[in-house]
């Protein structure tokens, strides 16, 4: 039987590559499910390759410029707003949630779909980042596993596959270093859009290359490690491997060590998580490792990365503190990709917004939703963005 997925984001980078590996594997998959916030060129050409799919367009003026253009869509067509991704997993019953959208948004959904039993596979970091608690509670009380899909999550899930957290020494998680890595430190500050977009070894969103550039990426992936695998933060590291050969190293309390390694293509993780506990064979290209190109690992530089540094301190520090983070970097990287700040200002606005947020502990979405509220107010205020 297939397994029926419901794609979120399914126009961003993270999804159109989930649906590539869909569209290669047809007799293990059926999309019953796409959503886009305004690209509704694109998800319209999605929604006439699986045609029994239903769309969410998040944009209101993008849905109904879609249901215009394509009146015989309307049927298909969910209503946006701010429970359309819930009123879409209502009315698709996946038995897989695809979470590939960007940003806090993507909380909401994936606590819905864990409330109502539906495994997630996972991209959208953000929602572990603000909301792992709840999250982690949802899935233990219903069952439904949530199924990273980050490439070094999914190698991080099978290097400790049978391993005890005890056993457990260090994990390191690799990060590219993102496009300014070989940059002089006194360069970086006039570092335009376009330097910061040219990431050396992934292909991704905008957001997201922003912030593996400011490795605040690596952040909140330490984080999502400390919620989904149980991890103290203490036996978490971070180190700079350019090659992305490497994905991950666990070094256990016997002195060994192992490692996930694969070419950088999102489309392998992705299909670890979509077959997830099985394994398929498949068409997308090998991991050759006589092909692999000389491999490095480094300490991280903490001047380089000052941004690291604050999502460590709010790790720490928890309760809402990771919230703060998370939102006032969507609203900065936001103000930095339409040229209203330079770069360098994404650090003082996320540490200023983390000095002036009132402390407070999480114990359910709303919680979350009122820091997240508090935390835009704040920027609006001081920023004007």
């Amino acid at each position: 039987m297939k397994k029926r997925l419901l794609v979120l984001g399914s126009t961003g980078s993270v999804g159109r590559n989930v649906l590539d590996v869909v569209e290669r594997h047809p007799e293990q998959f059926e999309v019953v499910g796409l959503s886009a916030r305004a690209n509704t060129g694109l998800l319209a050409e999605q929604c006439a390759t699986h045609p029994r799919a239903r769309f969410l367009a998040q944009d209101p003026d993008a849905h109904l410029r879609m249901i215009r253009e394509a009146p015989d869509m309307a049927l298909r067509a969910v209503e946006p707003g701010e429970s359309g991704f819930v009123r879409l997993i209502e009315a698709t019953a996946p038995d897989l949630l695809v979470n590939c959208v960007v940003g806090f948004v993507g909380l909401r959904p994936t606590l819905a779909a864990l409330e109502a039993g539906i495994p997630v596979a996972l991209a959208n970091k953000e929602a572990v980042v603000t909301g792992g608690k709840i999250l982690l509670e949802a899935s233990r009380s219903s069952g439904a596993p949530i199924i990273p899909i980050d490439s070094e999550h999914v190698a991080l899930s099978q290097c400790l596959a049978g391993a005890k957290v005890e056993d457990v020494r260090q994990v390191y998680l690799t990060a590219s270093g993102g496009a300014l890595r070989d940059r002089a430190i006194e360069e970086i500050a006039g570092a335009t859009i376009g330097d910061v977009l040219a990431h050396p070894t992934w292909r991704m969103g905008d957001k997201i290359t922003v912030d593996s550039a400011t490795l605040l990426n690596k952040g909140f992936e330490v984080i999502e490690a400390h919620w989904l695998f149980g991890l103290p933060f203490e036996k978490i590291r971070v180190v700079i491997h350019p090659q992305s050969i490497i994905h991950c190293l666990v070094e256990l309390k016997d002195n060994s060590i192992l490692a996930q390694l694969g070419t950088p293509d999102m489309r392998l993780p992705i299909l670890y998580a979509l077959t997830y506990p099985s394994r398929i064979e498949t068409t997308l290209p090998r991991s050759r490792i006589t092909d692999f190109p000389g491999l490095t690992l480094r300490e991280m530089d903490d001047e380089r990365y000052p941004c690291f540094s604050l999502a460590l301190r709010a790790a720490r520090t928890g309760g809402n503190a990771p919230t703060v983070l998370n939102t006032a970097n969507e609203a900065a990287v936001g103000a930095f990709l339409a040229g209203k700040i330079e770069f360098s200002r994404i650090y003082a606005v996320i540490e200023r917004a983390m000095g002036a947020v009132a402390p407070a502990s999480i114990g359910s979405f709303d919680d979350i939703v009122e820091t997240d509220r508090q935390t835009r107010e704040y920027i609006k205020a001081k920023f004007g963005f």
